[in-house]
């Protein structure tokens, strides 16, 4: 149980090891793979809709919420009856529980879209059953979680597509494989530009509707949804109720359930630096805190929200920003690389390191540091995003030696076609699970106000700093403990 320290530990030095599948290529046949969706909220509807135009059959769906559950399988009856080239109506079925999905062994694959806590147990469960996992990001709750999915994702040799979607958008990739092939020279720092950290658990009244609040949904189990977490006082804003088209946040941010803007975008753009640093089996060897000032804002805890940094054994250092135009930036001794999402820009030259006044140049196109190759942020600046980004692959990878992962068809469509291939998916359990090492160090840095050395192999503290126990949750409820 990863409660047990030492097992934790021994996880964590399985994950040192090298990514090895069988020799074998399995064939599935010629029979579409069989889907089920764990967890309907807005973003389980959005990768419900995308699975549907892909080649499979959605046989199943799952939410602790009757309404969403009932829902979500209407849309998929929905879809059948409007494109029977795609499926057959009328054979989705309906869950409560999640363990009765996981149970049947004529479904192939299952997308997890839960909230953060229960990401692990969930995913462990379905690839122990035999089926392949696409999960929403970040990959788990914690570090410790990260590394067990990672283990039996080995162990078991079935495959784990992590939702970190930014990995099949073109500006990313080019923005990747241009740092990666030395276009912009050794790289010396990174901005990962993004929200503050996790905030201590509190009730979420709403004062307008504290009598509606207070009361148990009976449509909600809310037992079931709060798992191996404390189970608090039920909030309709904790776990919003039925079908909805806002992100509420409140479980985002709560130190019991998920891990803040440093798991929510950090996972996307901490990601993206990993990938351009060639860092997607390791990670940072120090952790150096913010020394920002505390906010006076109550609900923040008295957690810095900005200016961690980590650095790594080649000598880059990637700072922690507040949100920006740039998700990622990319500074190197011969120019910069800045991407966000259908934003993208390329300077060439002698570059400098980052401070304020250069950031705030970079945001808005006026840096002049060096030459500027290509500028997109908006319609305004003229072109597009593609047109920015093809105008520096033009340029500097015309003869590029190294060629990142293509997905084709999009993130979803990936995990498809690798179920067929059995080849490792862009985002597969090893990417996703050292993102998500990434954003639980930036998280613990701000929630315990620490510096701390790490060791990328043995995936814990080095040198007699930090503490395991922040590694992992100190107790589990009930039987939810990740094994």
């Amino acid at each position: 149980m990863l409660a047990s320290r030492r097992s934790f530990l021994k996880t964590a030095a399985f994950a040192g090891a090298p990514l090895i599948l069988p020799s074998r290529v399995w064939a599935q046949g010629a029979q579409k793979p069989k889907m089920a969706f764990i967890g309907i909220g807005i973003q389980g509807r959005g990768l419900l809709g995308n699975f549907l135009g892909q080649d499979v059959q959605v046989v199943a769906v799952c939410d602790v919420d009757k309404t969403r559950r009932e829902h979500a399988c209407q849309t998929v009856e929905n879809y059948y009856k409007n494109h029977p080239d795609k499926g057959t109506a009328g054979n989705c079925k309906i869950y409560s529980d999640f363990r009765e999905v996981i149970a049947r062994k004529d479904i192939d694959m299952v997308c997890v879209a839960t909230p953060d806590h229960w990401h692990a147990y969930i995913t462990i469960a379905a690839l122990k059953s035999g089926k392949d996992v696409y999960c929403e990001k970040p990959l788990t709750y914690s570090i410790g979680e990260a590394m067990a999915v990672l283990k039996t994702s080995r162990e078991t040799g079935k495959l784990v597509q992590t939702g970190a979607m930014q990995r099949s958008a073109f500006e990313f990739r080019t923005a990747a494989e241009l740092v990666r092939n030395g276009a912009i020279g050794k790289i010396t720092h990174v901005d990962c530009n993004f929200g503050g950290p996790s905030r201590p658990h509190r009730d979420y009244e709403n004062p307008a509707n504290a009598e509606k609040e207070g009361a148990p949904n009976p449509d909600v189990d809310f037992d079931m949804w709060c798992g191996g977490a404390p189970l608090v006082k039920y909030s309709d804003r904790l776990a919003p109720r039925g079908v909805h088209n806002f992100f509420p946040m409140f479980w985002r941010f709560d130190d019991l359930f998920g891990s803040g803007y440093c798991g929510d975008w950090g996972a996307h753009h901490l990601d993206i630096a990993q990938w351009g640093l060639g860092m997607d089996a390791s990670g940072p060897v120090k952790i150096i805190k913010s020394t920002a000032g505390i906010p006076t804002d109550p609900i923040l805890g008295g957690r810095r929200q900005e200016g961690m940094q980590m650095v790594f054994a080649n000598g880059t250092v990637l700072h922690h920003n507040p949100f920006s135009t740039w998700g990622t930036v990319f500074y190197g001794t011969e120019g910069i690389v800045a991407v966000n999402r259908g934003k993208f820009a390329m300077w060439h030259g002698k570059a400098c390191a980052p401070d304020d006044a250069v950031r705030a140049k970079i945001q808005d196109g006026s840096f002049d540091g060096c030459e500027k190759v290509s500028f997109y942020r908006k319609k305004e600046d003229g072109g597009s995003c593609d047109a920015a980004a093809h105008a520096a692959r033009k340029a500097f990878l015309k003869e590029a030696k190294i060629k990142l992962y293509q997905t084709k068809g999009g993130h979803p469509a990936d995990l498809v076609k690798c179920f067929t291939t059995r080849e490792q998916p862009c985002s597969n359990a090893e990417v996703g699970a050292r993102a998500a090492v990434l954003c639980h160090l930036c998280n613990i840095s701000y929630v315990r106000d620490a510096a701390f050395e790490w060791d990328p192999v043995a995936n814990t503290f080095a040198n007699g700093t930090g503490d395991p126990a922040w590694l992992v949750r100190p107790q589990y409820r009930n039987n939810w403990a990740v094994v």
